[in-house]
């Protein structure tokens, strides 16, 4: 298999399946690599501008008392997003080490899973949005409701996602995710100009879901092929799924505690500042799109190393830049309705940025297949454990969070060393060969 070096200098493998390529093109696309990766990292930053945009109109037009409603919301997608993630995550590794006389039968069985998953999300969703409604004491069953096709059809838009990411075709990847951004902008403003409220918020985001799904449609129409078996994918989603779950409810956990540990203007005040929290987490992550499939097939050394760096390195450009223009900061949440934010704007931002490291290690479990969804859970309880009896302000109990974070993170990174000391390493070295 022809190897190649990534924008980040890690070993890129060229899939199974898709036409060889020079070494400075890309094996998809024809394209350099680096171009690649600008690619990509163009449309990941659209999309994620486009729904900052959506992000920032709603706390504007709904005031902090509303917005802690549709924060605590996308929050909950964040979560169920899951779902998404973790059908893509599988995609791209099944693809990017796949035998060829295999390609066809994977991409079908993705597909088809894919399509199982989101029904399966949307309904359990559905049928638990009286009892979230309840918990998160919205009084609105239709906005917690909207959450369900929302999810459910970003969950088939991963699966389309996760094909062309394991095949390095970055821009089909760039076009999903654009469709993505330019959905929920599309969709929520529309919605929030008929009518300024949650419930409007939310069914627009719900509408906006759909771009990206018949952008994946275009790209990836139904394979004619005989699956190579169910069996194999559902275990790999089930584990993937577990892991990537620990990981979201860990990063929005804390939201959802702002609405019980705080008053609502506070709660909404809270769900401003991670705004700035997901900007960290989600600005870099075209990086690990990019790193992924080499991370999948080259596990020799430390794959996940200079990903890592580059995107503390991003988070500490914005840490810096949140200290030396906080008012810059709180502007970009919000506005005056969100006075005082500034001066701890810079606590969110490096909760993000150690959210965005974090993710990098936990993908790197996801690509060598061990496990690393116990250690997230018990990170969980520790927040719930710390928080409600330390955490009497908004950057306080952002500050347990991100120093539990960095822990688990921590920790990650000492657990190979831990098993190839204990003998207990089993994870492959090199490329499966095909």
């Amino acid at each position: 298999m022809p190897v190649d070096e990534d924008p980040l200098g890690v070993p890129v493998v060229s899939p199974v399946g898709v036409p060889a390529a020079t070494p400075s093109t890309d094996p998809g696309t024809g394209i350099s690599t680096g171009r690649a990766a600008a690619v990509v990292g163009l449309g990941m930053m659209t999309m994620n501008v486009l729904a900052y945009a959506f992000t920032l109109l709603a706390a504007h037009l709904l005031g902090p008392t509303k917005f802690g409603a549709v924060g605590a919301l996308l929050g909950l997608i964040i979560v169920a997003n899951v779902g998404s993630l973790t059908i893509q995550a599988t995609a791209a590794r099944r693809l990017a080490t796949a035998d060829p006389r295999d390609l066809d039968g994977v991409r079908h069985g993705i597909l088809r899973n894919g399509r199982w998953l989101a029904a399966a999300l949307g309904a359990l969703l559905l049928a638990a949005a009286p009892l979230l409604d309840q918990g998160l004491q919205l009084d609105d069953w239709v906005a917690t409701g909207s959450v369900a096709p929302t999810c459910a059809a970003l969950t088939m838009m991963g699966a389309y996602a996760g094909i062309a990411q394991g095949e390095r075709r970055w821009g089909a990847v760039a076009a999903i995710y654009l469709a993505m951004g330019v959905g929920r902008i599309a969709g929520g403003a529309v919605a929030l100009a008929i009518d300024t409220s949650t419930r409007s918020a939310m069914i627009g985001v719900a509408v906006g879901s759909v771009l990206p799904l018949v952008v994946g449609w275009r790209l990836y129409p139904v394979v004619p092929a005989q699956s190579s078996g169910d069996r194999p994918v559902l275990g790999e989603l089930w584990r993937n799924g577990h892991t990537l779950l620990a990981f979201f409810a860990f990063t929005n956990l804390d939201v959802l505690l702002a609405r019980h540990l705080f008053s609502h203007h506070d709660a909404g005040i809270y769900a401003g500042g991670a705004i700035l929290t997901k900007t960290c987490l989600f600005l870099p992550t075209f990086v690990l799109v990019i790193a992924f499939p080499s991370m999948a097939t080259e596990r020799a050394g430390r794959p996940w190393v200079k990903p890592v760096l580059v995107v503390l390195v991003l988070g500490a450009s914005a840490v810096l830049g949140t200290l030396v223009l906080p008012g810059l900061a709180e502007s970009f949440v919000g506005g005056s309705e969100y006075v005082g934010l500034g001066h701890e704007a810079w606590v969110f931002a490096s909760e993000g940025t150690v959210f965005a490291a974090l993710q990098i290690l936990v993908y790197d479990t996801i690509a060598g297949q061990t496990h690393a969804a116990t250690l997230l859970w018990i990170a969980i309880i520790a927040v719930v454990a710390v928080a409600i009896p330390v955490a009497d302000s908004v950057a306080s109990l952002a500050a347990v969070v991100a120093a539990i974070a960095l822990t688990i993170g921590l920790v990650l990174v000492a657990l190979p060393g831990l098993r190839l000391m204990s003998g207990t390493d089993r994870r492959p070295r090199t490329a499966p060969s095909p």
